[in-house]
């Protein structure tokens, strides 16, 4: 009794440091998206201040009169076409550093006499050191004035063959080249478009990463420490939590747990609520909510969801998931049909019988369910099953996980996981009563 006692005088303050050592998960995830949220607000602000691409230029002209569109000089095939040689149309000699060039601005000037090519400086960086080669650029920029006068299947020839050089360099006139090209010490001439540019803007950079990611951190850490105070006292110390993994599971990596839930198969009650659950859901599907992020809304059906996963278990909950996707689509079709969303809909609801079904709930547990389906069912999956169904490229998926999908999952997080953990806490009562959850869950709802 007088342990007891002594657990029950605890000061505020030592509850408070109790409250952060049982607690650190929640701050270091809290923390994790304070951070996450901080770079993408911090790339959604950030814009850059000053132009900074330095190029490489190059004049040249032909020494006699050639029939094609200069444009064609600087297009990504020609360019592609200049990545695959492997010698010189000058001198025949092997190269090995063009396939690594990688130019992202480059433009040509029609000067009536000559022509003129800028390419980013940043491009020929293909040294051993990873720094800027001026051997690479003279050559390279050199070879797409000389490709588009010769076949793809001549330069496969020439490539296979032992001739030093190709005829077709002597309509290059390297004269003028040298002396309009190269400066005093031979190099290729560099046009500065604002030589304190990339210093410029990497302090502007800095500067907008560390406020967005100090604030967002800093923000994330009090909102978890109020949390915490506004827990302190209703964190229950005297409570030990007992498993006899059959009412109660500490984890459920448990060959019962599994196979228990199967049993909810051959119950006409369990199969009752499950159908009244999901017709829960598909009514939450009528009724959309913009979340402020391109066509992705907000609802209410993983309230519903969540309490079969947790009052029916793992198997069940992969059922439920598939109907009320299936179910849904049939109801209210909205696209084409895609077996990766039905897919997701399994996944999360697999994850909430993972965390809530025969096992104390907490905050932390809601928390940790909510990021498993924020961001690997709804980010990963639903983002990739978008891509796949819509045709994506690449860089148009990205676009969506960075500026839709992520943030608003982001933003989300948190109040989902405390509108979850408040629904299962008022659900405990009447679910216990009805003989769906133990006792000892209805009664220890916890922060942590």
């Amino acid at each position: 009794m007088e342990n007891l006692e002594e657990k029950q005088e605890l000061s505020k303050f030592k509850k408070y440091l109790l409250c952060l050592k049982k607690g650190w998960l929640i701050i270091v995830i809290l923390t994790i998206i304070g951070i996450l949220s901080g770079l993408i607000i911090a790339d959604k602000t950030y814009h850059k201040k000053y132009e900074e691409v330095t190029y490489s230029v190059l004049n040249f002209r032909y020494k006699t009169n050639v029939d094609i569109n200069y444009n064609e000089i600087i297009s990504k095939s020609n360019i592609k076409r200049a990545k695959k040689l492997t010698k010189s149309l000058e001198t025949g000699s092997k190269i090995t550093t063009y396939q690594y060039v990688d130019i992202k601005n480059i433009k040509i000037e029609n000067n009536n006499d000559h022509y003129t090519i800028y390419a980013n400086f940043e491009a020929f960086n293909v040294s051993k050191e990873g720094t800027y080669s001026d051997v690479a650029a003279k050559g390279f920029l050199k070879h797409l004035t000389l490709l588009v006068l010769i076949s793809d299947e001549e330069i496969e020839e020439y490539n296979n063959s032992d001739i030093k050089g190709h005829s077709v360099f002597d309509n290059f006139d390297n004269d003028y080249y040298k002396a309009n090209s190269l400066d005093d010490t031979g190099a290729l001439k560099i046009l500065y478009s604002n030589p304190d540019a990339i210093k410029l803007n990497k302090d502007l950079k800095i500067r907008y990463y560390s406020i967005w990611i100090s604030s967002s951190f800093g923000f994330m850490l009090l909102v978890s420490l109020i949390f915490i105070y506004i827990y302190i006292d209703k964190l229950n110390l005297n409570v030990k939590k007992e498993y006899d993994n059959k009412t109660l599971y500490r984890h459920p990596f448990h060959l019962k747990f599994f196979a228990d839930s199967k049993k909810a198969f051959s119950n006409v009650k369990s199969l009752t609520l499950m159908a009244i659950l999901l017709a829960a859901v598909l009514v939450c599907k009528f009724i959309p909510i913009p979340s402020g992020f391109g066509e992705l809304g907000l609802g209410f059906s993983y309230l519903f969801l969540s309490t079969a996963s947790m009052i029916f278990g793992p198997i069940p909950s992969l059922a439920i998931g598939a109907l009320s996707d299936i179910l849904g689509y049939l109801i209210r079709p909205e696209g084409d049909f895609f077996i990766g969303y039905t897919i997701q809909a399994m996944l999360a609801c697999f994850t909430y019988a993972l965390c809530f079904h025969k096992t104390y709930i907490t905050f932390t547990r809601c928390l940790i369910a909510r990021v498993i389906v924020n961001f690997f069912c709804n980010v990963i999956i639903g983002s990739i099953s978008r891509a796949i169904m819509l045709g994506l490229g690449y860089d148009a998926f990205m676009t969506y996980v960075l500026t839709i999908s992520l943030p608003k999952n982001i933003i989300y997080l948190l109040p989902q996981s405390l509108l979850l953990f408040t629904v299962l806490k008022a659900l405990a009562n009447p679910l216990y009563h009805m003989d769906l959850i133990d006792e000892k869950v209805k009664a220890n709802f916890s922060f942590f």
